[in-house]
């Protein structure tokens, strides 16, 4: 009778050292035999929190409010919280006061900001801003009565009355409103993706307005600039508008004439093109030297005759064995400081010998020199009379011998 006593006591002991824990953690949750995660929070107003108050985090509950108590020093109050152990929270999470269920009854719920650490250890805060704290059912319920005080039975009596009357035999128009609206969310459902792209680019566009205000001012600006100066001048757009198409008629014909002269000058253009492009600095030089080249050219111009003389010979040059560059190839380059022409009569002196020097380098390294030619140099240049300068000297001839037989 003691043994089987004793083996009673044996499995009791079993059964209760199994299904007691058990029951704990079934209770009181997955954090009975681990401390807690305590956490705390500053708030100017606790909202009615208090102890017990369920807290959850994306809808599940993680845990409890464990004290409320003001905290004089910050001008609020002290919330702390008794999270299970192991919650992984963000550090960026915010907590808020809103309504768990339909009765009032308060939670404190977690929003993270990021789904990654680093996580909320024991004793960090966890932020609860107050301006983002929904609005709490006793002030909603407290607007309400108010707004309900506000209004007279009698006139939401005249505004029922005045709605039946209004909407009265209006049946069959309404129906086929509400017929329509079902035909354009149809419609607006089976164009769905492009209305998505559509409001993705409007988002966009407008991303990048915002973020070029200024420029967008400054252009509104300029069209409103451009708007006045058009209105200014409208004697001179109506004008234009009048005579323009008989110009453009001109102009029409003109075109349709010479059509294949065109073509073929877009196409000597197409040719001519890439060599004035690889041209481009010489171009330019050149078209800033033209009009002093013109201005001296007013030189030649004696009375109403221009005179022209055409020098025969210049003498010999030196020529130096360089590698010419590229067409367009304005890199800088090193020059070279080795060249020189032979000393010799007539000779137009050309390269580094003629050049200045830095350093005061003089003559210093000059090995290189040139070949020299070109045709030598005559006493004076011959001058090539024009036609019409020969027939004016030999009437001037013609001139001198009659005055001397005179």
């Amino acid at each position: 009778m003691r043994r089987i006593v004793l083996v009673q006591l044996v499995l009791f002991a079993i059964t209760a050292a199994v299904v007691v824990p058990f029951g704990i953690a079934y209770v009181a949750g997955p954090g009975a035999f681990r401390d807690p995660i305590r956490l705390h929070a500053n708030m100017s107003n606790a909202l009615g929190l208090t102890a017990g108050t369920s807290v959850t985090y994306r809808g599940v509950q993680v845990g409890q409010v464990a004290s409320v108590a003001l905290a004089p020093e910050r001008g609020g109050a002290r919330i702390e919280f008794d999270l299970d152990a192991g919650t992984r929270i963000p550090r960026d999470s915010i907590a808020k006061v809103g309504m768990g269920t339909v009765a009032g009854i308060q939670n404190v719920d977690i929003f993270p900001n990021t789904d990654t650490g680093p996580y909320l250890e024991d004793g960090d805060e966890l932020s609860a801003p107050q301006d983002r704290q929904p609005v709490q059912m006793d002030r909603l319920m407290g607007d309400a009565a108010k707004l309900l005080d506000g209004l007279d039975p009698d006139d939401v009596g005249t505004l029922g009355t005045e709605l039946g009357a209004s909407f009265e035999g209006l049946g069959p128009t309404l129906s086929g409103l509400i017929e329509d609206g079902d035909k354009l969310s149809a419609l607006l459902d089976g164009q769905a993706p492009q209305l998505r792209s559509l409001f993705v680019r409007t988002a966009d566009l407008l991303g990048t307005m915002s973020g070029t205000s200024d420029a967008f001012v400054r252009g509104t600006g300029a069209a409103r600039d451009f708007t006045e100066q058009l209105d200014a001048g409208s004697p001179v757009l109506v004008y234009l508008v009048d005579r323009s198409p008989a110009a453009l008629n001109r102009t029409r014909d003109l075109f349709d004439r010479y059509r294949n002269s065109f073509g073929a000058l877009l196409a000597n253009l197409a040719t001519v093109a890439p060599v004035i492009s690889d041209r481009r600095s010489a171009l330019a030089a050149g078209l800033d030297e033209i009009p002093e080249g013109l201005g001296k050219l007013e030189s030649i111009v004696k009375g109403d005759r221009a005179q022209f003389a055409l020098v025969g010979t210049q003498g010999p040059v030196c020529n130096y064995d360089t590698t010419r560059r590229a067409v367009g190839d304005i890199s800088p380059i090193d020059p070279n400081l080795t060249l020189y022409c032979p000393p010799g009569e007539d000779i137009a002196q050309r390269g580094s010998r003629t050049a200045p020097r830095p350093d005061d380098l003089g003559l210093q390294n000059a090995t290189t020199p040139g070949t020299v030619i070109g045709p030598p140099m005559v006493p004076d240049p011959v001058l090539v009379p024009t036609g019409a300068e020969a027939l004016d000297q030999w009437n001037q001839l013609l001139e001198e011998l009659g005055n001397g037989e005179r």
